[in-house]
């Protein structure tokens, strides 16, 4: 396929052969009235209503609704089967993945819209993610502290790994736990978590959480908790991450 192809109100009858032929050879985006049933990890119903289908080049098959950013359903890496079922007058695509076991059917009940294009691969750039945060604390520990050292960096623990370790002026253990967005209450309790083991072990630490913003409800729980928030701001430049408290 050389060129993009757009099919408009495609018949039920030959909707299983268009998705045969294109299936992993080209990316099918369509839009369609639909029902969807998933079993798997769980289970969902989804009533009929007009939704955006994408089945990828990889295998991956997505579904949208009007709202949000997340598909209402999806499945990495599927083997997708579809036929068409004459005395309901519909078509049922089936995505089926193996590990973990996961079946989700759509039944597609009037003729859709389809465009069938080949996506590319370009260079991808991040800057400003949460390694460049950890990287940037333990180059420069006095942003969370005035006079701290570094001790450690990536430390495992039971309870999940450790972004920054430092060391105050007194000779306290200071653990930072890094956020590169909005800071949570689910980082609060990790950073607790952190900090109670250490003092399980008799080591006298205290815990610092680094991020640029922090909800209201993690900040009072790490009040409550004596624990800290140090705000650290990406400022992403051409060329270099610079971060500033």
């Amino acid at each position: 396929m050389q060129e993009d192809l757009i099919l408009d109100k495609v018949s039920l009858e030959y909707l299983p052969d268009i998705i045969r032929k294109y299936f992993r050879s080209a990316t099918i985006v369509m839009i369609c009235n639909c029902e969807i049933l998933y079993e798997g990890r769980a289970s969902s119903k989804a009533s009929d209503a007009r939704r955006l289908i994408i089945l990828k080049e990889d295998g991956t098959v997505l579904i949208h609704e009007s709202k949000g950013v997340e598909p209402i359903n999806w499945q990495p890496g599927a083997s997708v089967s579809a036929k068409y079922v004459s005395n309901g007058d519909y078509v049922e695509l089936i995505a089926i993945r193996s590990r973990p076991k996961e079946i989700l059917r759509v039944f597609i009940k009037d003729s859709p819209t389809l465009l069938l294009t080949r996506l590319g691969r370009g260079k991808f750039l991040l800057r400003g993610t949460e390694d460049d945060l950890i990287n940037y604390i333990a180059l420069n520990p006095s942003v969370i502290e005035e006079g701290s050292t570094l001790i450690a960096r990536e430390v495992s623990t039971p309870h999940g790994r450790i972004d920054v370790i430092l060391r105050d002026t007194k000779g306290d253990l200071i653990i930072v736990e890094c956020k590169r967005g909005v800071a949570d209450i689910d980082a609060a309790y990790q950073l607790l978590r952190y900090v109670t083991y250490y003092r399980n072990l008799g080591v006298r630490v205290r815990g610092v959480l680094a991020a640029p913003s922090i909800t209201p409800q993690a900040q009072n729980f790490l009040s409550k908790n004596n624990l800290g928030y140090v705000k650290v701001t990406p400022q992403v430049g051409k060329n270099s991450l610079h971060l500033s408290s």
